[in-house]
């Protein structure tokens, strides 16, 4: 089924978020160009000549849709540890595919319809290809996805009942396929393949901000003092930020990027290079694997006063399994963000009274 696509009138352009140079609204799919040549990569971020009254401005007005978006969020959480902070978990599982990535398929697809493409393309054993090959389906386009050998089966069936194309390849090498369209005409690369990475499709990441004004709402009117996110390369935690600075720039709530070992908080504690690599690894946490940090993560954390986390898995499973025996089915890379939010109220940073928002990103179903 293809659906038609609006450009938002105010779209002016994309503007580099580490020197601030203008770029006219294209597929720089591999960041700025001045950055990249300077060897320090940076993602874009869309512009606009106006933003809507008490909302956020989003590249497209009409745009692909599989109903996404709006989420619940469970109050009255009974997880431990959580004190007298008002801490609320926001259920991304809801979504039509199951995940927060939906958001970002939204916007990312509909970027390849306004723009002519034919076919989008990603690396990804999870979340985002299951996403992006259902909403390429709606918008009736191809899609391409590069996945990892130890991809389960479910996962590589799923896609291919999607009519996704799936090519299965070691894991760097994912990234090469997707570089071969960096300047195609006719298949778009949505995900990052770049090294030093530099995060997915501005487009797509621009989907992420209304979750800033439904939270705004789900928690009566006002930002919540933390927003805890489970992170890999920052693209949904960036987005998140991004929205809340357009609806109140002067109140953005403090962000906490969950890893499940030490990459981000590397770079922010001990000085790493975040052009460089991480050594350690995960097996319970996928979703938010790889060994690399994006300038937009770092950004996100320094612009809000914000912080990064570790959640190791020997530290997620058990916590994981007891979310589940209370009836919260989240997927395990989605579990760790509520741990890390009881180690805010322990540690004073978000004391009684502060409100905090937990991205669940995926329903546990993903997981299984």
């Amino acid at each position: 089924m293809s659906e038609r696509v609006t450009v938002n009138p105010h779209l002016s352009g994309l503007r580099c978020l580490a020197c601030g140079r203008s770029r006219p609204v294209g597929d720089d799919t591999a960041g700025c160009p001045h950055c990249r040549e300077a060897g320090a990569p940076a993602n874009l971020r869309c512009t606009y000549t106006a933003t809507p009254a008490g909302g956020v401005a989003l590249p497209y007005t009409a745009h692909i849709t599989l109903g996404e978006g709006d989420t619940p969020v469970l109050t009255g959480l009974d997880a431990g540890r959580l004190g007298e902070a008002d801490v609320r978990l926001k259920l991304e599982g809801a979504n039509p595919t199951g995940s927060h990535k939906d958001r970002f398929s939204a916007f990312a697809v509909s970027r390849a319809v306004a723009a002519g493409y034919a076919e989008v393309v990603a690396a990804s054993s999870g979340n985002a290809g299951i996403s992006l090959a259902a909403y390429s389906a709606r918008a009736g386009l191809g899609c391409k996805i590069a996945v990892t050998g130890s991809a389960p089966a479910r996962i590589t069936g799923l896609l291919r009942d999607l009519g996704a194309e799936v090519h299965v390849l070691p894991d760097l090498a994912r990234w090469e396929y997707v570089a071969r369209f960096r300047t195609s005409r006719t298949v778009l690369p949505v995900t990052n393949y770049h090294l030093p990475a530099v995060g997915s499709s501005p487009y797509g990441i621009e989907g992420f901000k209304p979750v800033a004004r439904e939270l705004t709402a789900q928690f009566g009117g006002r930002p919540p003092d933390w927003v805890v996110v489970p992170s890999s390369r920052g693209d949904l935690a960036w987005g998140v930020h991004l929205g809340f600075a357009e609806l109140d720039a002067e109140r953005v709530p403090r962000m906490c990027l969950v890893e499940p070992f030490p990459r981000l908080s590397a770079v922010l504690e001990e000085g790493a290079d975040p052009r460089g690599t991480f050594p350690g690894g995960t097996r319970f946490q996928p979703s938010i694997a790889g060994n690399t940090v994006t300038l937009q993560a770092v950004e996100t954390v320094r612009r809000t006063g914000g912080r990064a986390a570790v959640v190791t898995d020997a530290e997620a499973e058990p916590w994981h399994r007891a979310l589940w025996r209370s009836g919260i089915c989240l997927e395990p890379s989605s579990s760790v963000a509520l741990l890390a939010a009881s180690r805010l109220v322990e540690d004073g940073r978000a004391g009684a009274g502060a409100s905090v928002a937990v991205i669940g990103t995926a329903h546990g179903f993903k997981g299984m």
